[in-house]
């Protein structure tokens, strides 16, 4: 069970364990995961338990797997290792212990554990477990355990590298090694050639006093290198354990395509200058980054009778951080970040319609970086286009490396038919351009995206001569349960957009920069595939309501089998035990069940296509009929109830996808946090219950707090503008703290300037 715990300055950012349940050892170690982006290491615990699922992965670092012609993030090298024998017997968290408690500071980045254990000879310990990865130093992980005699007692510490955890058969090891107090492994990996170099020191102290026990190494195989000491600790006495890690490989693009040699001599060096810092001093530079960086300008203060929402809304902004390597734009967001090994680290839509938005909003540079890595896998967008027969920029459903190409495991269908990702980000495209006014960015990558995808879609397109219109066949939309159906609303609505907006910035591009025309004219053949999109966007087949006021979500789902029951209280996620049972039978294809948000999600991106009746008419419907058996569901549904002032339905829907990571289900974090949905929580929050939104290309704020909130502020950034948004049930206030340029939004139908602030009474 995992409890919203802090006080002070750390109020609202502590998430707490405070009981130690071997049988769900993987949730924790799941949510409480540290990273920076660069690396991500699982909160799994210092001892050798069998139960631990030890995990360090290191961003773009892909490597094949031959079963299923796939890649994998792979499981990289652990440092985080120590066991603790009292007298010759283990220490355990799942032995004879009371006083536990787990904690992550969201604020700082700490990770702390806690408990007293007692021997079976009665010998007591008490037992502090501190862990950082700094998020100032990209390569730097640090941990410091406090081992406290109870009783007198002989203390044994086995510590060091083990490369042979689970996911460890994507190495070949190149070498072990220690000189001096510094242990080392190199390995490769065995199908992309990745070099990875991981080093380790140990410092010790008793009673804070510095000593330098008599120290064994060994290695039971070529992935691991260890070493054992012992200490004998009078009662009362403190042995303190300080490991000093760091991981470099040769993906980091300072070192890209390096050598060996290069490698080792770069981590050798780094260790240098790291390997005498205290852990406190290596916690107060990563904290202070995390102010300066995170917290100081990205923080969602919410005034509830919740305090969890607020808890909620700064792990999301936490995770966010610590599973997005910014740093370098050949990288993006895997669906379980940097937490664990689910979906073998890969990158889906899900970054640019539930996560972008976030970094669009609150730092466009890291956007800019997620969306450059889009354009530096065009090339292997193009390739699978040309392969499946269309034109243009194909984008895979699955990505990895930006040369990797279509990485969705063989088994799945999605890798061959959801195609909409490819709208999905030239939408991403548009919404950072629209909120930045970015045009150094668009010249040399944005317009390209825009055009190569539309370029895509209108080779995608299917003439009906009968109807006289263009359709897409043979696809899979956001509600994965149907596949291999025909006119997908959410992908023929997002595929027009798509050809809309390259036939915007293709006339704009002409009128007022002729020479960069000219250019991707020459690249894409722009001026005849122009006159394509002409003569097809106005033809695109666009499902509208039918009589009953219903947008069908494709051609065939509003004459499936319906299972839901006018009487029955429950929804019918409620009833997923129960729709499951008899879609075993018939299967998901013919049953009126949606798997998570899809013609509602299209009504949220394109608010101004329906009426609020039809939207209220049509999101009513599909809840009643959506299992949100995905973690993408819930934020959207809860942002649209919030749109629709259906307050109490959006703070439900909002509770419940705070809860798919933080809350009591212990089954539900195994393999990694859910990216997308904490980004779809800051939605709620920002986009829903604040009513932040692009409309169109202004920016509109249209608050619908839930009774149970008394307020909120953040910060958002608008045309290079820093905005802070404060809402109360009575008054919004918008004051711009960059001030150098105008800025209005839309509220209540009206256009206003914020000028230096703007009160609007609600």
């Amino acid at each position: 069970m995992v409890y919203n715990s802090g006080k002070g300055e750390y109020k609202g950012f502590i998430l707490k364990e405070e009981r130690f349940d071997p049988e769900f050892p993987e949730k924790s170690e799941s949510i409480m995961c540290l990273g920076n982006g660069y690396m991500g290491i699982r909160a799994a615990n210092e001892e050798y338990v069998h139960f631990a699922s030890r995990g360090t992965f290191v961003a773009g670092t892909f490597d094949y797997l031959e079963d299923d012609c796939s890649t994998e993030l792979p499981n990289s090298a652990d440092v985080t290792n120590m066991l603790f024998e009292a007298d010759g017997e283990a220490v355990s968290p799942d032995g004879d212990i009371s006083d536990y408690e787990k904690t992550l500071n969201c604020k700082n980045g700490l990770l702390r554990r806690t408990f007293l254990w007692k021997g079976k000879n009665g010998k007591r310990l008490k037992l502090e477990f501190l862990r950082c990865v700094s998020l100032k130093d990209l390569h730097l992980a640090v941990s410091k355990v406090n081992v406290t005699a109870l009783d007198s007692c002989t203390v044994k510490v086995t510590s060091g590298i083990d490369g042979d955890v689970k996911g460890s058969g994507h190495f070949e090891p190149m070498g072990i090694n220690a000189v001096s107090d510094v242990m080392s492994i190199t390995a490769k990996t065995k199908e992309s050639g990745i070099l990875f170099s991981t080093q380790t020191c140990h410092r010790f102290e008793i009673d804070s006093i510095k000593v330098e026990p008599d120290i064994s190494v060994y290695s039971e195989n070529e992935l691991q290198i260890m070493t054992k000491c012992a200490f004998d600790l009078k009662e009362g006495q403190t042995l303190t354990v300080t490991k000093i890690s760091d991981i470099f490989t040769s993906r980091d693009r300072e070192r890209d395509g390096c050598d060996m040699a290069r490698l080792v001599a770069d981590s050798r060096e780094h260790m240098k200058k790291v390997r005498n810092m205290t852990f406190e001093k290596i916690l107060e530079e990563s904290a202070a980054e995390w102010e300066r960086r995170v917290w100081s300008c990205r923080d969602v203060k919410v005034d509830s009778e919740n305090e969890t929402d607020c808890l909620a809304l700064r792990f999301a902004v936490y995770h966010l951080t610590v599973m997005a390597p910014v740093h370098d734009n050949r990288m993006n967001i895997g669906a379980k970040g940097l937490s664990g090994p689910g979906y073998r680290g890969h990158t889906f839509w899900d970054t640019e319609i539930f996560m972008l938005p976030y970094f669009v909003f609150t730092c466009p540079a890291e956007a800019r970086s997620l969306l450059e890595y889009r354009y530096n896998s065009i090339e292997a967008a193009r390739q699978i286009a040309k392969e499946r027969g269309y034109e243009g920029a194909m984008y895979p459903w699955e990505s990895a490396w930006i040369t990797d190409g279509e990485v969705t495991p063989s088994w799945a269908l999605t890798g061959l038919m959801e195609h909409h990702i490819t709208a999905d980000i030239a939408m991403g495209v548009y919404l950072y351009y629209v909120a930045t006014g970015d045009e150094e960015f668009m010249e040399s990558f944005g317009y390209e995206i825009l055009f190569d995808t539309a370029k895509f879609w209108a080779s995608r397109l299917e003439y009906n001569e009968k109807k006289d219109l263009y359709e897409i066949l043979h696809v899979i939309g956001p509600d994965e349960y149907k596949e291999d159906i025909d006119n997908n609303a959410y992908t023929n609505y997002l595929a027009r957009y798509n050809i809309l907006l390259a036939i915007k910035y293709y006339e704009k591009l002409r009128e007022e920069k002729p020479e960069t025309a000219k250019r991707l004219c020459a690249l894409l053949g722009l001026d005849t595939v122009y006159k394509s999109w002409l003569g097809k966007v106005d033809k695109i087949y666009l499902p509208r309501e039918n009589a009953d006021g219903l947008v069908p979500e494709d051609d065939t789902y509003l004459t499936l089998t319906d299972i839901t029951r006018e009487d029955c209280t429950l929804s019918i996620s409620e009833m997923a035990g129960e729709v499951h049972a008899i879609a075993r039978k018939v299967g998901f294809s013919s049953l009126m069940v949606s798997k998570q948000a899809d013609v509602m999600l299209l009504m949220y991106l394109f608010e101004d296509l329906f009426t609020p009746e039809i939207k209220k008419k049509n999101f009513y419907f599909y809840e009643k009929r959506c299992i949100h058996d995905s973690s993408l569901s819930l934020s959207t549904y809860s942002a649209l109830a919030a749109d629709l002032g259906e307050k109490d339905t959006a703070y439900r829907l909002f509770e419940r996808a705070s809860t798919i990571d933080m809350g009591p289900d212990m089954w539900t974090s195994n393999e990694g946090i859910h990216a997308a949905s904490l980004g779809g929580i800051w939605q709620c929050a920002v986009f829903g219950f604040a009513g932040v939104r692009r409309y169109g290309e202004e920016l509109r704020i249209e608050p619908h707090l839930p009774d149970k909130w008394r307020g909120i502020t953040f910060d958002i950034s608008w045309k290079s503008q820093t905005l802070r948004v404060e809402v109360t049930k009575k008054v919004l206030t918008v004051k711009n703290m960059t001030g150098t340029d105008e800025v209005y939004i839309l509220n209540g139908g009206r256009r206003l300037a914020v000028g230096s602030g703007l009160t609007v009474e609600l």
